[in-house]
C-alpha cells in the first residue's frame, strides 16, 4: 500500500476550496433538489480498523449518489473505498464532505485507535514513540561532530548538523542569559493528537502540539549531515516540525535571543539522536557569503 504523506495544513487548503465552489450550488438548493442530513449520511458511512483497536483503518462511503472527501487528519481521499494510516492514538474524529443535490454536508465520524500496529513512517515512532507515553528528549551531552555544546549557532546549511560557530553545554548560560538546564526536556506523544509537552526548569509545565512533515526540499536533502558517532546519516535533512502553544528547551535564537519561530529544519532523527535547526529570518542556505545564521538544538531520546 502506498503510504500518504499528504499533511493537515494541505488538506484545509483544499477542503476550503471545495467547501467555496459548493456555496452557489447550497443556495440554490430548491433547484438543485433536498440536501441530506448528516445523520442519513453518517449512516452509511463506515470506519473500522483493519484490526480492533487498530490505527490502519478501512473508510468506506456507502451512500448511493453521493460523493465526497474524507478529511482523515493527516491527508484526504476521495475514493469510495480506501486503506488509510492514522498516527495517533486514542479517540479521533474524521469528517466527510459530502456532495450532494443541495450542496455540501459536513459529517463527523469518530473512531477509537489503541494500537500503533502499522507506523505511518519510522520517522513518526522515532520521534514521539509508539505508545501513548510518548518519547521524552534531553539535552545531549556530547554531541561530538566539531561542536563542543548542544545548543548554539552555525552557518544554515553549512553547519549541516551540530552548532559549530558557538555553541553552549549543558549548564551553561549564554551572554543573552539563556540557560541551557539539564532538568528543562521536552516530550512528543500521539495520545489522541500530535501532543508536544515541554517541561521547564522551574517546574513549569507547558502543552502544545506539534506538526512533522517528512519530506524537505532537494537541496536540504542533498545536506550531508551526521550522527553523532561520525557515521553520515545518508539521507540529508529529512523534513520540518513545527511547534503550536509550546517551545524548545532554550526555546530562543542564539545570538539575538529571540523567542523562536517554532519551524525547524530535522537535520538528524534515530532512535537516540535529534537534531532541529532554525534559520534566522532571511537566511540563504550554504550562503555563499557564508553570513547566513542558524539556531541549532541537539537532543537525545531518554
Amino acid at each position: 500500500m502506498k503510504l500518504k504523506n499528504i499533511f493537515y495544513t494541505l488538506s484545509v487548503a483544499l477542503i476550503t476550496l471545495t467547501m467555496a465552489s459548493c456555496l452557489d450550488a447550497a443556495t440554490d438548493s430548491e433547484s438543485l433538489g433536498s440536501t441530506q442530513s448528516a445523520d442519513e449520511i453518517a449512516a452509511n458511512l463506515d470506519i473500522h480498523g483493519v484490526t480492533p483497536g487498530s490505527n490502519m483503518l478501512i473508510i468506506t462511503n456507502k451512500n448511493k449518489g453521493i460523493a465526497g472527501m474524507w478529511d482523515y487528519l493527516v491527508g484526504t481521499t476521495t475514493l469510495p473505498v480506501d486503506t488509510v494510516l492514522l498516527p495517533f492514538l486514542g479517540e479521533q474524529t474524521l469528517k466527510f464532505y459530502a456532495t450532494c443535490g443541495g450542496g455540501q454536508v459536513v459529517v463527523e465520524k469518530k473512531v477509537t485507535i489503541e494500537k500503533i500496529d502499522h507506523p505511518l513512517n519510522p520517522a513518526w515512532a522515532m520521534l514521539a514513540g509508539a505508545t501513548a507515553k510518548g518519547k521524552t528528549w534531553r539535552w545531549d551531552p556530547n554531541p561530538g561532530r566539531g561542536s563542543w555544546g548542544c545548543y548554539g549557532a552555525g552557518g544554515y546549511g553549512w553547519s549541516a548538523d551540530v552548532p559549530n560557530w558557538s555553541c553552549s553545554k549543558v549548564g551553561e548560560t549564554t551572554s543573552g542569559g539563556i540557560t541551557v538546564s539539564a532538568d528543562e526536556y521536552i516530550t512528543f506523544d500521539l495520545n489522541g493528537g500530535a501532543n508536544a509537552t515541554l517541561h521547564k526548569a522551574d517546574g513549569t509545565i507547558v502543552k502544545g502540539s506539534f506538526s512533522f512533515t517528512i519530506g524537505t526540499t532537494a537541496d536540504k536533502a542533498a545536506l550531508k549531515p551526521a550522527f553523532r558517532n561520525g557515521t553520515p546519516t545518508g539521507t540529508g535533512w529529512i523534513g520540518t516540525l513545527k511547534l503550536s502553544g509550546v517551545s524548545l528547551p532554550a526555546g530562543y535564537t542564539y545570538y539575538d535571543g529571540k523567542p523562536s519561530s517554532g519551524t525547524y529544519d530535522v537535520a538528524v532523527l534515530s532512535n537516540q539522536e535529534l537534531v532541529l535547526i532554525e534559520p534566522d529570518p532571511g537566511a540563504i542556505l550554504t550562503d555563499p557569503a557564508w553570513a547566513s545564521i542558524s539556531t541549532h538544538w541537539c537532543f537525545t531520546s531518554e
